[in-house]
């Protein structure tokens, strides 16, 4: 039995018909020439390229017996009578949020200097000094705290700071005759030239070629 080759074959409509004794195996007619030479598909295999297959590969079937949808219409589908549910809504708002601005600063109605100093600095820059705390605190066996607390009598008293802001203040505010200068050229001003090295290049090193020959 004879079989197509597994490679690709292009035929046109120039090629000779192949008879289908060939291709079958059995004896039957062979084509008559009437037959155009593209309508051999069924007598090849589908990996054999024949015909106008570049122009029938690029063809586009429109299916216009429906309307077409796109796939957002397909997944989401609309109901006209749908009313949103409110309450669900602001539980999730409420729930995104958080805790309003009233709790975190405002809280019990104290003024918000109360709160420069965190409870951070408070132990590693001041050392946990307060002098409105006893140095030892004591049991309370109704609360069963050890009381006073020290986060609820916070320090009355400026946030620790090192002058830094104050410092750039007075840079920024000096007054300079010339032109105007940005925060970030004044900020950072350019090192002296003793701060730099004498030699900003790579050290000339003559070629090879040109070194004295050594005499022995």
């Amino acid at each position: 039995m004879i079989t197509p080759p597994c490679s690709f074959k292009l035929l046109g409509s120039r090629d000779p018909p192949i008879s289908a004794s060939l291709v079958a195996g059995t004896t039957v007619n062979p084509q008559p020439v009437s037959t155009p030479s593209w309508q051999i598909e069924t007598k090849y295999s589908t990996r054999v390229l024949t015909g106008n297959w570049v122009e029938e590969r690029r063809k586009f079937t429109r299916d216009t017996d429906k309307t077409p949808q796109s796939i957002h219409k397909k997944e989401y589908v609309p109901f006209p009578d749908h009313r949103p549910d409110q309450i669900s809504r602001w539980y999730g708002k409420r729930k995104v949020e958080g805790l309003p601005y009233k709790h975190l600063i405002t809280h019990h109605q104290e003024p918000p200097h109360r709160y420069l100093i965190s409870t951070y600095d408070d132990h590693y820059n001041r050392h946990g000094y307060n002098p409105g705390l006893p140095p030892l605190r004591t049991w309370n066996g109704q609360k069963l705290l050890w009381l006073p607390e020290k986060s609820d009598y916070p320090l009355l008293a400026p946030p620790t700071n090192y002058g830094l802001f104050e410092q750039l203040k007075q840079r920024w505010l000096a007054p300079k005759a010339g032109l105007k200068q940005s925060t970030y050229t004044s900020s950072y001003p350019r090192p002296p030239l003793c701060a730099m090295s004498s030699r900003e290049h790579a050290i000339p090193v003559p070629p090879r070629r040109l070194h004295p020959v050594p005499h022995f």
